[in-house]
């Protein structure tokens, strides 16, 4: 039976998302080794909270993003530029607008995919 490791507040599991440095290289392998020498609870808990994070920003923004004059990404640009959001930390994420969002996908400074360091958790 494995123990399970203590629930962490959004702080701590944001500090981890914040020391992945996602913006340094957008390099979602990397950050995957990271998270894969996290605990496996621990990698879980991060998981849930990051999609629970880009989740608040899609609903939030959903209506921007198909509305006028709307935020001109596909919806696997959508899901693209929402888990940027989440990969760049805690500050980012809290300031984020739809003006921000808009310039992103206007200037294309967003990138394949934060989320996907978390697939080998679904295997």
């Amino acid at each position: 039976k494995t123990k399970m490791s203590k629930e962490l507040n959004e702080d701590e599991l944001w500090g981890l998302i914040d020391k992945f440095n996602w913006s340094l290289d957008h390099d979602y392998i990397r950050i995957r080794g990271e998270i894969e020498n996290l605990d496996l609870d621990v990698a879980n808990q991060l998981r849930e909270f990051a999609s629970e994070k880009q989740g608040e920003i899609c609903s939030q923004y959903e209506e921007d993003w198909l509305g006028e004059p709307g935020i001109e990404v596909s919806d696997d640009g959508w899901s693209d530029l929402t888990a940027e959001v989440v990969g760049r930390g805690k500050e980012f994420h809290k300031n984020i607008t739809v003006e921000k969002l808009q310039t992103m996908a206007i200037n294309d400074t967003y990138y394949e995919n934060f989320m996907y360091s978390f697939q080998f958790l679904y295997d």
